[in-house]
């Protein structure tokens, strides 16, 4: 096949794009979302990152000692943004480990999704002295 030299650099330059946008999401698979942990007498509060979420996409859950954050979100077709560069992954997640002596009750956990796309999850500490049981307890997004 005869190389085009008009086309070359177009057709480079593309490729080019399309590869960093294949990378950038695979490391965004690999790393995992922003977050702070924060604390006070009453409650932890957790801050996570979660760039172009909306409430449909976050499923947030605690699993004994750890907060999980799952963000899916649509990525634009092609077609619809005139876009080559592909660099957003569909899915991110991260696990935030809550501190040893920590004994929050799940169930009242709140979570609201800001316009800027951070979520603040809220977990009451416990007044009990076992800690909580839950495995899995969904953790509802407040709209």
């Amino acid at each position: 096949m005869p190389v085009n030299l008009r086309t070359l650099p177009a057709s480079v330059t593309t490729q080019l794009y399309r590869g960093t946008g294949r990378l950038a999401s695979a490391v965004q698979h690999v790393r995992s979302l922003d977050a702070d942990l924060l604390e006070n007498d009453r409650s932890y509060l957790l801050l996570v990152d979660t760039p172009g979420a909306d409430a449909g996409g976050l499923d947030i859950r605690y699993y004994d000692g750890h907060v999980q954050v799952t963000v899916e979100r649509e990525r634009p077709t092609e077609e619809s943004t005139g876009a080559s560069y592909r660099g957003r992954a569909v899915e991110l997640s991260t696990e935030i480990t809550l501190p040893d002596d920590a004994v929050v009750d799940p169930e009242a956990g709140t979570a609201r999704l800001s316009p800027v796309g951070t979520v603040k999850i809220e977990l009451p500490k416990a007044t009990e002295t076992e800690p909580a049981e839950a495995a899995g307890e969904e953790i509802p997004i407040d709209d």
